[in-house]
């Protein structure tokens, strides 16, 4: 069966290309050397540091931002490694609350664990935001990789007309998805996203 590719808007097939090699040519990589300068802790003090790191940088068009098939994954390496450093004052507050409760004094024990709860409390305030980040990270990541197999058939069949700027689907690959009608690129990236269940993520 010969599938008709050409555009619903301008009605010619030249400069007509699927979607995923109109997305494929616009991303491309690039590598390569930077000098970086710091500042090192030693026994003897501050200490200048100098040298030179690889780097690979990964360069997005506009169309193919607009036309990609699902939301970039959202990092939640470096939240994890803050919040566990904003654990470190509770940490050192440990010590001395320790001493405190096990001190006999007039105060009271239950005062002093009262006391000792409520200043940990506070002190764990910013690493308990932070961990709540990597929380809702995980559950925008999990919903995009669910929703990732659905919306890549609905994306994968679909064509983008260079000369109009429109992308469209030739055949409906799903149902709620017009064939042979031009969408703009957010429009169809739209389709392709709620097909996926994260276009509201």
């Amino acid at each position: 069966m010969q599938i008709d590719i050409s555009c619903p808007r301008c009605g010619h097939d030249r400069g007509v290309q699927s979607v995923p090699a109109a997305h494929a040519e616009g991303v491309s990589t690039s590598y390569g050397t930077e000098f970086t300068t710091g500042v090192g802790i030693t026994p003897a003090g501050l200490v200048p540091i100098m040298g030179t790191t690889t780097v690979d940088r990964t360069h997005t068009t506009a169309l193919a931002r607009s036309l990609a098939p699902a939301p970039p994954r959202r990092p939640v390496g470096r939240l994890v490694a803050i919040g566990l450093v904003l654990l470190i004052p509770d940490l050192l507050a440990l010590a001395p609350i320790t001493a405190a409760i096990l001190q006999d004094d007039q105060v009271g024990l239950l005062s002093t664990l009262f006391a000792a709860v409520f200043i940990l409390g506070i002190l764990a305030i910013p690493s308990a935001v932070a961990f709540s980040l990597v929380i809702g990270r995980n559950r925008f990541n999990d919903r995009v990789s669910r929703g990732r197999r659905a919306a890549y058939a609905v994306w994968s069949s679909g064509f983008y007309c260079h000369r109009c700027g429109v992308a469209f689907w030739p055949l409906s690959p799903a149902p709620n998805i017009p064939a042979r009608q031009g969408f703009i690129p957010e429009h169809f990236r739209w389709f392709v996203w709620n097909a996926g269940d994260y276009v509201n993520a």
